[in-house]
């Protein structure tokens, strides 16, 4: 279809062949395959639950303190507006593997940390030169959208951060490990995910 968004896409059988259940999965080196990474149009994806959607999912640190926001419906997926996050994230497009879907498939972390810098550079302002670090993989299987994506979760330590004029984000806060446990109940599922778990000392 002209004009239609490709997305990265691997099977969903790729997640049980790695052994990840249900939650956060901390893992320091890539432990999902993505020999059979390919291309989909996201309208095809989104109703396919026999492939995962790649999502580079941020969570950006600022001393001992995580940036949290609320969604605005002027983001992409409804399912999610009105909910809080402390993930940065999006697709992965062509365009975020200039290499090809060679370099995605010899090395999962460093080809897609692009695609998270990407993220952070639209989403966010005031953050320079951010250590980004992988942190492991989020599955989240009960709800629809979350059964059709996978979360290869990173972080960065910066010195401040705020969030851009995009609009698809708002009311941003620097909020204790202990504030996010206090108000989870007002986070969208990956991001509770990592707050039960205090993933993210």
């Amino acid at each position: 279809m002209t004009g239609a968004e490709s997305v990265l896409v691997i099977p969903a059988e790729a997640l049980d062949r790695a052994g990840l259940s249900h939650g956060f999965a901390r893992s320091g080196r890539p432990i999902v395959s993505l020999d059979r990474a390919r291309w989909m149009s996201r309208d095809l994806a989104e109703g396919d639950e026999a492939w995962r959607q790649i999502i580079p999912y941020v969570i950006v640190q600022v001393g001992d303190r995580i940036l949290s926001y609320a969604r605005t419906p002027r983001g992409a997926e409804s399912r999610l507006h009105g909910f809080r996050s402390i993930g940065v994230g999006g697709h992965v497009n062509p365009s975020d593997l200039p290499a090809g879907l060679d370099a995605v498939r010899r090395s999962s972390v460093d080809a897609l940390a692009g695609a998270a810098r990407r993220e952070i550079a639209e989403e966010t302002r005031g953050i320079t030169d951010p250590e980004m670090r992988f942190l492991g993989y989020l599955r989240d299987d009960d709800t629809a959208v979350a059964r059709v994506h996978v979360g290869f979760v990173y972080r960065i330590h910066t010195a401040s951060a705020d969030l851009s004029q995009e609009g698809r984000m708002t009311a941003p806060r620097l909020l204790s490990w202990k504030e996010l446990h206090a108000e989870k109940a007002e986070y969208e599922g990956w991001s509770r995910l990592i707050i039960e778990t205090e993933a993210v000392p």
